[in-house]
């Protein structure tokens, strides 16, 4: 079976020759197998490879301990203290002590490569950083990026995308991806089954089948006890509030939910790759005062599941929400390790989306969803510039519109949605 190649395909084929523990972290359906399986693949053939997915409860039984596991491996011709051998396992959070597992394979095997990934961090992250400290990198995989996506639709055009630069010479194929993949993309989101099947009932109902397993296999067992309404409401709620404040109080009052379950339910949501909550950039606490995080999704297909809507995007009242809330993925999938990420907003109600915070600089960076015909400079970015230090560069991202302007010894750059990815992968040279 031939593999499409993912941001992370790369890394971990670089990753896979050092001695490390590779752990790979993502929601259900985002692929993770499917790079264990080119993992594999690139492994030498005389190896001995073995996959595990711990759904299987016999396969659970094997990875319990070094023991139960040795002794699989014997019986079925492999010797992992004189054999090099390729371990796979799946879903490795539903072994009870999974970190020992791994510390004992990685400090008394050295012949053993381990591959493992999981698609719930709340167990696992409590262990990973003492018990496994210099013997593991960790990677999160999401569902497609926009690249990725256009790359598993029609490779003809991915080929040209991939050429593209930011320049007005692309306008028509930036208006051509906005009218048809991009619109794809922000109604039915990133997942690798949906990119590749056709039809719109198919893609809603491999949706609903993602959104069912995920709540039946990871969400019933983290909430025993507790009625799963109370949280499938909340996902609704959250799906109609991407780009917002979040408020535990008001949520509360909203689900009569108490406060202590909203937070519980949202550190679920984070922790199993549903949402990421994004904290604001305080660099002068008595102006900057906003101290609730906002709120974003990490697939859009997952939202509009949420609130039952696969309209026509273009004419959705939350149009420009669900472009802000492509343009955070972007930046999560591709912004360089050393950059954070923080929203702005002050006293007297001035904001900007996104700062990116690293290498010695601020980037400000503005979502202006609409058909821009000359330069328009943001209010919020003059008072940005005047206020803070060390701003050499700003984005504002626009629906077709190309430019690059100085303001204030600020460079703006006017990028296209679809394109915004490249000005990201740019701050890496």
């Amino acid at each position: 079976m031939k593999h499409i190649e993912r941001i992370l395909s790369r890394k971990l084929e670089k990753s896979i020759k050092h001695n490390r523990i590779i752990i790979i972290l993502g929601s259900r359906q985002v692929g993770k197998t499917t790079l264990m399986e080119m993992l594999q693949a690139g492994f030498p053939k005389d190896s001995q490879q073995f996959y595990f997915n711990l759904e299987d409860i016999k396969k659970l039984d094997i990875c319990q301990n070094i023991e139960t596991l040795k002794s699989y491996l014997k019986d079925n011709g492999a010797d992992i203290e004189k054999q090099h051998v390729f371990i796979a396992i799946d879903e490795f959070q539903y072994i009870k002590n999974a970190t020992k597992l791994l510390k004992t394979i990685y400090d008394l095997y050295p012949l053993v490569k381990a591959v493992v990934s999981g698609s719930s961090s709340l167990e696992i992250q409590k262990h990973l950083k003492e018990s496994l400290a210099g013997r593991k990198r960790v990677y999160t995989l999401y569902s497609l990026s926009y690249e990725e996506y256009i790359r598993f639709r029609s490779t003809s055009v991915f080929l040209k995308y991939e050429k593209l630069r930011l320049t007005e010479n692309e306008l028509k194929f930036v208006e051509l991806n906005n009218k048809r993949y991009f619109k794809e993309y922000l109604t039915y989101g990133g997942y690798p089954k949906i990119a590749l099947i056709k039809g719109r009932t198919s893609k809603i109902e491999e949706l609903q089948d993602i959104y069912n397993s995920y709540v039946q296999k990871d969400i019933k067992s983290l909430i025993k006890g507790e009625h799963i309404s109370g949280f499938n409401n909340l996902v609704k709620i959250l799906a109609s509030q991407i780009g917002c404040l979040v408020n535990t109080l008001e949520l509360s009052n909203t689900l009569q939910l108490e406060r202590r379950q909203i937070s519980k339910y949202l550190d679920l949501l984070e922790e199993t790759f549903i949402i990421k909550l994004l904290k604001p950039f305080h660099a002068n606490k008595r102006t900057e005062i906003s101290k609730m995080p906002k709120l974003y999704f990490l697939d859009s297909g997952i939202v509009n599941y949420g609130i039952s809507n696969f309209s026509n995007i273009d004419e959705r009242q939350n149009l420009g929400s669900c472009v802000e809330n492509f343009i955070f993925n972007e930046i999560v999938r591709y912004k360089p390790i050393f950059y954070n990420m923080y929203f702005w907003r002050t006293k007297a109600g001035t904001e900007i989306d996104f700062i990116l915070e690293g290498n010695s600089e601020l980037i400000p960076i503005e979502v202006k969803w609409q058909n821009l015909a000359k330069n328009y400079i943001p209010k919020s970015f003059t008072s940005f510039f005047e206020s803070h230090r060390n701003v050499k560069r700003a984005v504002v991202v626009t629906k077709n519109y190309f430019a690059k302007v100085k303001e204030k010894d600020v460079t703006v750059h006017f990028i296209p949605a679809i394109l915004f990815n490249k000005f990201i992968k740019g701050l890496n040279t």
